[in-house]
């Protein structure tokens, strides 16, 4: 049995287009850390003055967790090429507010709102869309492939703050960390989705 490791790993950044645009984050230095789930409902236990008993139960809280966002990190090297670089800024979250979303001549559409989440009565909802209709959301997929076995990752519905993404210099390279917060589901994948390049 063969393991995984970084140089395996490709890392790619979606739209929510019928056909949805990408574009794959090159000199991604294999640094992403992510959850692997969404948290659910916390439970407290109920007891008949104090013991417990036939009549202890759990009452269940809010779907709080279910909503609340989850952190996925990575970084990268930034390219010597004005226009990839200029792409690559533009499809976290579209930074500079621009409007329309344009990620080289593409027009982005937000993925916030594409995740169906289970809430604590085991029902499904369609995680809400934000108030700030400027903040805009990417689906992050990455995928370790080792011969002909492929496994992933997609993280749906992830924002990107422009104050959570930084640029450090280094001895060989700029390097640009970023912080997202994933508002949608995780996934296990086999295979990127289908998609244009930006």
């Amino acid at each position: 049995m063969a393991t995984y490791t970084m140089m395996h790993g490709v890392l790619r950044l979606y739209d929510s287009t019928a056909t949805p645009f990408y574009l794959q984050v090159i000199f991604s230095d294999g640094s992403l850390t992510a959850p692997e789930g969404r948290a659910r409902p916390e439970e407290t236990p109920v007891f008949d003055r104090g013991r417990g008993d036939s009549n202890t139960h759990y009452i269940m809280g809010p779907d709080t967790p279910i909503v609340e966002p989850l952190e996925l990190s990575f970084a990268f090297k930034m390219q010597n090429s004005v226009a990839n670089a200029a792409k690559l800024r533009n499809a976290l979250s579209n930074p500079s507010l621009a409007s329309p979303w344009q990620v080289g001549s593409n027009t982005w559409v937000t993925t916030k709102g594409d995740s169906t989440l289970t809430n604590g009565a085991a029902s499904t909802f369609t995680d809400p869309a934000f108030e700030d209709t400027l903040k805009q959301c990417v689906n992050v997929e990455i995928l370790w492939t080792r011969g002909a076995v492929a496994i992933g990752r997609k993280y749906t519905g992830v924002y990107f703050a422009p104050d959570q993404q930084s640029l450090a210099e280094a001895e060989d390279g700029v390097n640009v960390s970023v912080t997202g917060s994933i508002y949608g589901t995780i996934e296990v994948i086999t295979a990127f989705t289908a998609g244009s390049a930006s």
